[in-house]
């Protein structure tokens, strides 16, 4: 039984009405396999498909692709209502590719393209510096999942909306199925979408991963045109978490004290498909100043390197020095205002962000 219901009717231009016949699924799941692999932006807008029926160890996933973040996505389809043994199985595939190591994965991924309608990806690496424009491979991770079917039972909802609360990336689409005229007419609803970035307030307009990209982007534009030191200094940030923070992006709007501000958070893929966030740079809403952020989880796992660079770096906390908090349970911010100050700083900010990043592991592996 499906979770909900949505009616349509053909009208006839005379006022009168008739409702179409819902459809509960289609022919075959190869049909709607068809279907999609010629019309991947049925799924998503800037998909790219790379994978069709990809062996696993679980057995072969439905559909492998690239969105439009540069993230890795598995799609699992059903030709009828979606069920929970979907949401293991998914989980199953997810969890394989997850576990290789990057360039495995990208070798992986080559091999067995080229088959059933994908594109042949002779060379992964070259493919995706391409697509993503310049990102690393890590950024594939976390591997994103997306069941899609027609329609959903309530158990198979309530689990999805559970695991896309708990962190992990997965998402619920269902297409509604109606006969017309001899023909399958298919509707689209998002029913879960785990691609909507948090929102530190718990209020306002959600927004996704794609969006907030832009809105960055354009802040960053805006700033620098202000500030035209503030891009190079953005630009040396940016490559210090590159080279020594191997963790996927996540865009972030926040709007603390009444003021648009953006946040580039730098996460790390920890237990599977969970993310951590555990550091940052912040977009000045006025200052002409860069904020490194590290996050108290970051803080707290090398505390004592911590402790001797807020003797040499200019920083603030939140909470702020005074509140109530534990020594180290709080958000460091380090204020940069120049490339002359970052020239003086960097060799010690570089070795404090690989040192969260090597203790990140560390830490999962014991």
């Amino acid at each position: 039984m499906a979770l909900d219901e949505i009616k349509l009717w053909s009208m006839d231009g005379a006022g009168g009405a008739k409702p179409l016949a819902s459809a509960s699924q289609t022919e075959s799941e190869k049909l709607l396999e068809d279907t999609i692999v010629n019309n991947p932006e049925m799924l998503s807008l800037g998909l790219t498909l790379v994978g069709r029926q990809t062996p696993t160890q679980g057995g072969p996933l439905d559909l492998l692709g690239v969105d439009n973040d540069g993230r890795l996505v598995v799609f699992e389809l059903k030709r009828g209502t979606l069920s929970r043994e979907a949401v293991a199985q998914i989980i199953d595939y997810a969890s394989f590719l997850e576990a290789m190591p990057e360039q495995e994965l990208a070798d992986y991924i080559s091999e067995r393209s080229g088959t059933n309608g994908i594109e042949k990806i002779e060379d992964f690496d070259e493919w995706y510096d391409a697509k993503s424009g310049g990102q690393a491979l890590s950024t594939l991770k976390p591997v994103r999942m997306v069941l899609v079917g027609l329609g959903v039972d309530a158990p198979t909802n309530r689990m999805a909306q559970f695991l896309a609360a708990g962190g992990m990336d997965f998402s619920l689409l269902t297409f509604h199925g109606y006969s017309y005229d001899g023909r399958l007419l298919l509707a689209r609803q998002v029913q879960v979408d785990a691609n909507v970035a948090p929102q530190p307030s718990g209020n306002g307009p959600k927004h996704s991963q794609s969006e907030l990209r832009k809105q960055l982007d354009s802040r960053i534009q805006e700033r620098m045109a202000q500030w035209p030191e503030g891009q190079a200094l953005w630009n040396a940030l940016l490559n210090m978490f590159h080279e020594n923070f191997h963790g996927p992006l996540e865009y972030v709007y926040d709007t603390p004290a009444g003021w648009a501000r953006y946040r580039l958070n730098f996460r790390l893929p920890k237990q599977g498909s969970r993310i951590t966030r555990y550091a940052a740079i912040d977009v000045p809403a006025r200052d002409n100043d860069l904020e490194v952020i590290f996050y108290p989880n970051a803080v707290n796992l090398c505390l004592d390197k911590f402790t001797r660079l807020r003797q040499e770096i200019l920083f603030k906390t939140f909470p702020s020095s005074s509140a109530s908090k534990e020594d180290g349970v709080i958000e460091i911010q380090f204020l940069l205002k120049s490339i002359s100050e970052w020239e003086t700083h960097k060799d010690k900010l570089a070795a404090v962000t690989r040192s969260v990043y090597e203790a990140v592991y560390a830490e999962e592996d014991e």
